[in-house]
Parts: structure tokens; sequence; C-alpha cells
């Protein structure tokens, strides 16, 4: 399913540019489709299910990032941490994902892409601990 994959850097990439630009989150949806010209329609149903999930549970997603980072203030997080952490949250704790392994591994690729190594290991850590609290 690997329009899943692409959907989850897509998902990414709108939801870093509204934590930067501020405005209506259908605005930018429907601007980064027209401008990448993405033309799947899986790939296009599942990055708005990604977004739509945390907008529906931002309070809580927000809340339960908060909660397992140590020694660090949520708002301090880096623009690409926060958006890769929201996403991925959401869409575990609330899309009743069948592999959560392919999912992480997913953000993972996705942190290192427009992060780097050391952003990606920060985010895998907060990810893992998000699924192992009761």
């Amino acid at each position: 399913m690997i329009y899943k994959t692409k959907a989850r850097e897509d998902a990414f990439l709108v939801l870093y540019q509204w934590d930067i630009r501020g405005g209506s989150i259908e605005e930018l949806i429907e601007e980064y489709l027209s401008m990448n010209r993405v033309k799947n329609s899986e790939q296009r149903r599942y990055m708005r299910k990604l977004i739509r999930t945390y907008f529906e549970h931002a309070g809580d997603v927000d809340k339960t990032i908060s909660d397992n980072l140590e020694n660090w203030d949520f708002d301090r997080l880096g623009y690409v941490e926060r958006a890769i952490l929201r996403l991925a949250t959401a869409e575990l704790l609330y899309a009743k994902v069948k592999n959560p392994k392919v999912v992480i591994k997913d953000y993972m690729n996705v942190t290192y892409k427009y992060a780097g190594s050391k952003p990606s290991k920060f985010v895998n850590g907060i990810i893992s601990k998000i699924l192992k609290a009761p």
C-alpha cells in the first residue's frame, strides 16, 4: 500500500505548513494537492483522513505528546517534529491501523528526510513511549 506511505508524507507537509502559516486547513490541502498534482484518489483520500483524524482529536493528541515529553516543552518542539508526532499519534491511536510498525517506519523515514537522524531518534522514542503507555 504505497499510497499510504505517500499520503503520510503529504499529510505531514500540509500539517507542517498549517503549523507555520496558520489559516484554513482545507485551503492548504487543496493548494497542496493542486500544486503537487496528486492524482491518486486513494492517496488523496488517506491524506485527508490523516489530517481529519488529527483535527478531530487535536486536544487529546497534543496532550498525549506533551505528557510523554521528558524535560521538554511541547511548544519548543520543532515544526517538523511536532507535525510528525501529531500525525503519528493520531493515526496510531485513532485510525485503527493494522500494522503499527509500518506506520512508525514511514514516519521515521519522513522525519529523517526532513530533519535528519537525531530528530528521527527523538521522534521514534516519543512514539514508542506513547504506544507503551496504558
